[in-house]
Parts: C-alpha cells; sequence; structure tokens
C-alpha cells in the first residue's frame, strides 16, 4: 500500500509500532519491520552498551529499515550517536522540543520523526526539521503528553505539516480505525497496544492476557504510576494499585496506599515497588497485574494473540476491501 509515508520511510505498509517500553525488543520490532512496516526500538531508557546490543539484536533479525525511540526531554546525543554508528537512519524523537537532539540526529546523517500532541509541539517538530509526525491524541496507551482527542488534533496537524508525512497514534486497533484516520489526511498508523500483545511482545503473559481481558471503558489517564517518571501523564489499565489508590483520595507520593511495597521483581533480582512506571516484561515475577500495564481505548478490539505478520496481513486486507 503506497503512501506518503510509506514512501518517505521504505515500507510496503502503513503501519507503526508504537515504542511501547518493555514489550518493543528487537523480536517484536523486527517482526513488524519484516512485515513491512515500521518497528520502532525504545533505547532510551538503556545504557550505550545494552542499547548498541538491542540494536545488533535486531538487526540480526531483519535487513528491514527500524526506527529507535529517544526521549528528546533528555540529553541523549551519546546514544543517538550510538545509534546512528550502527546503521539506524531513523529516530524517533518524543517528550520534548526535539531541536537539541536533531543535532544529533543529523550528524549520525538519520532523519527524525517527532511525535506531536497539539499545535505548539508540532510547531517546534516542524522547526527541527521533522521528516515524519506521529500524532498522538489522548487515547494513546502508555505515555501521553497532550490532552486533545485524535480527530480534533489529526486535521490541525495536517493543515501545518504540508508535505511532511503524517502518522496517527491514539486507540487504533483494526483496519476500520486506520481507515477512519486516513480520511483524515494520516498516511500511516501507529499501533501500541495491539502489538503489546502480540506474540513476539516481551510484555508478560500475564500483561497480554489482561489486554485481550479488556473492555473499552478499561482505561484511565492517570498520574499514579510515577515511580522512575514523575509528572508524567500516562494511559493504563485500571487495576488493583490504581483502584486502591483512587479508593484513598489519590494522594500524593508519600501517602498512597501500598508504597514502597515490591510487587514485582526482574530475574537481574532488580526489585519494582508498586506505582513504578516499569510494565511486566516475560522475564518478570510477583504480583504481576498491580503493576504498570499501558493500554490504549483501543483495548477492547484486542481479543487474541497472534504473530504481527498476521496482525498487520489483517489490516492490510481490511484496508484493501474498505478502499
Amino acid at each position: 500500500m503506497d503512501t506518503a509515508f510509506t514512501r518517505a520511510f521504505g515500507l510496503t505498509a502503513p503501519i507503526v509500532q508504537g515504542p511501547m517500553g518493555g514489550a518493543a525488543g528487537p523480536r517484536l520490532v523486527s517482526a513488524v519491520a519484516q512485515a513491512g512496516g515500521l518497528g520502532v526500538l525504545p533505547i532510551w531508557i538503556a545504557p550505550v552498551k545494552a542499547a548498541v546490543e538491542m540494536i545488533k539484536a535486531t538487526q540480526a533479525l531483519t535487513n528491514r529499515p527500524f526506527a529507535v525511540n529517544i526521549r528528546a526531554d533528555l540529553e541523549m546525543g551519546e546514544l543517538i550517536a550510538a545509534a546512528t554508528d550502527q546503521g539506524v537512519e531513523v529516530v524517533h524523537l518524543f517528550w520534548g522540543d526535539p531541536a537539541a537532539s536533531m543535532r544529533a540526529v543529523r550528524r549520525g546523517g538519520a532523519r527524525a520523526i517527532v511525535t506531536v500532541s497539539d499545535a505548539e509541539t508540532t510547531r517546534q517538530a516542524l522547526d527541527a526539521g521533522a521528516a515524519g509526525l506521529i500524532v498522538q491524541g489522548v487515547e494513546a496507551g502508555g505515555h501521553v503528553l497532550g490532552s486533545t482527542p485524535l480527530k480534533e488534533l489529526l486535521p490541525l496537524v495536517v493543515d501545518m505539516a504540508g508535505d511532511v508525512p503524517i502518522a496517527a497514534a491514539g486507540g487504533l486497533s483494526d483496519a476500520h480505525d486506520i481507515a477512519e484516520v486516513f480520511a483524515l489526511g494520516a498516511s500511516a498508523a501507529v499501533l501500541g497496544t495491539r502489538f503489546v500483545a502480540a506474540a513476539e511482545s516481551d510484555a508478560h503473559a500475564s500483561y497480554r492476557q489482561a489486554l485481550v481481558a479488556a473492555g473499552a471503558n478499561d482505561t484511565v489517564r492517570t498520574l499514579c504510576f510515577d515511580g522512575g517518571w514523575p509528572n508524567a501523564p500516562h494511559r493504563v489499565l485500571r487495576n488493583s494499585t490504581f483502584r486502591a489508590w483512587e479508593r484513598a483520595g489519590r494522594p500524593a507520593p508519600g501517602g498512597r496506599p501500598g508504597e514502597g511495597d515490591v510487587i514485582m521483581t526482574a530475574a537481574s533480582g532488580m526489585a519494582y515497588p508498586r506505582y513504578h512506571c516499569a510494565p511486566p516484561q516475560a522475564t518478570m515475577d510477583g504480583d504481576l497485574e498491580a503493576a504498570c500495564l499501558y493500554a490504549g481505548t483501543g483495548v477492547d478490539k484486542i481479543t487474541d494473540v497472534r504473530p504481527a505478520s498476521a496482525l498487520i496481513a489483517e489490516i492490510m486486507s481490511g484496508l484493501a476491501e474498505a478502499r
């Protein structure tokens, strides 16, 4: 399927895999890339050496293009340089003015796709020279900076973007959702939650099954899970931790129910307390239901766990029928 976004980034499917930390590892990123979409590998939380290992592991599984995910509000020039030194040609920037990061992107001979959430962040991205935009509506799972619904935000950004191709993000799960945002001017769609539930995801099986079981009203945009990333709104499933915090009147850090309890442990031995922003990964153990379970509003359309290639094939077939 040929669109402005697929042409710009060498894709055969107008699908971008959301960079859901803890779920999007080399297996998922490479599977999306092999199926013709743009896989996005979140490396911003990793030390440089570990990030390089993740990139090499992904490259060993695919020769198709993929992007790395970087936080724009942090000084990450060394990490960007490490990625471009490995041949990565697309850097996804989010959460902050991309101007400073763009210098490192250009030095490495790469291009940037920038997530925007309102008119101001769109202007910053365009001024910085973004090669593509991800328009993130409030419906998106994970960390969500803006508060505007996608279908209100998308036409505004389309008007500002000119020839810069746009991918839409926020509550999208199937071909019908994608056809709707294409009608509003997007030329690609970002699926985050749907790929968390993919067979190649690094998410724990219990997390994936929680997504399959969730309904349309089971997500909430909150500040509850702020450990490791304070004051950053995020959309998650309502779970036992969130409900206890809500019943207590949503107290500030330091006075929350069960605060400090270790609810999850990684294979490395690292312990995660209640309210931490880390989601459950396959190698973790503990009270995983009580951990941070990122999910967008389209979670009700997720009814099974399938390979990423099957998900993309189904979407492409649905889009072809809708044309």
